[in-house]
């Protein structure tokens, strides 16, 4: 019994020594995954962005017309989300996609991270929102996961995991204003 335990650990632990990233079971089953949105009302509307795709593509955005926002319980149908995805200028960088699955993976832990209270830090700076996305597959809904909200009101995802996710978007960020 102790020798058939032993052989089943051995192969169990030699077995997970890499997931193939062709493998269906593990591909991202979802068209976006996440999003920087800067919003800002005061002297002139401003309304610009970025959304990844499965792809690792990051599409970006500048003052898109018929633009829809998650509703106020912070979903959005696929249907929206594929129509926004299609209001965008241009594709401006590529992220890994071995990367890409790698932080995705740490979004469903995000998503069970304590929200702080929000907090009025600034007037007129308007709001820059860090997010990811999971997508519902039966109500074909995504919810997005917030990650960090700064500018007028700050408000952050106490995860390690979103903390983690929001310094690498914050990353992608600073590298695409290169």
């Amino acid at each position: 019994m102790r020798r058939a335990l032993l052989i089943f650990i051995v192969l169990l632990l030699t077995g997970c020594d890499h997931v193939p990233s062709d493998n269906p079971r593990y591909a991202l089953r979802q068209k976006v995954l996440f999003q920087f949105e800067y919003v800002n009302y005061a002297w002139g509307f401003q309304h610009r962005g970025w959304l990844i795709n499965s792809s690792g593509e990051l599409h970006c955005y500048n003052l898109p017309d018929n633009w829809n926002f998650p509703d106020s319980t912070g979903t959005i149908s696929a249907t929206d989300m594929e129509q926004n995805l299609q209001n965008t200028d241009s594709i401006c960088y590529q992220i890994n996609p071995e990367v890409l699955k790698a932080k995705f993976l740490l979004l469903p832990l995000a998503a069970k991270g304590p929200l702080s209270d929000p907090v009025s830090e600034m007037a007129d700076a308007g709001s820059a929102v860090y997010a990811g996305y999971i997508l519902d597959q039966s109500t074909n809904r995504y919810e997005r996961i917030l990650l960090q909200q700064l500018g007028d009101i700050r408000i952050e995802n106490r995860s390690q995991q979103a903390h983690e996710l929001y310094e690498w978007l914050q990353s992608v960020n600073q590298e695409i204003s290169k």
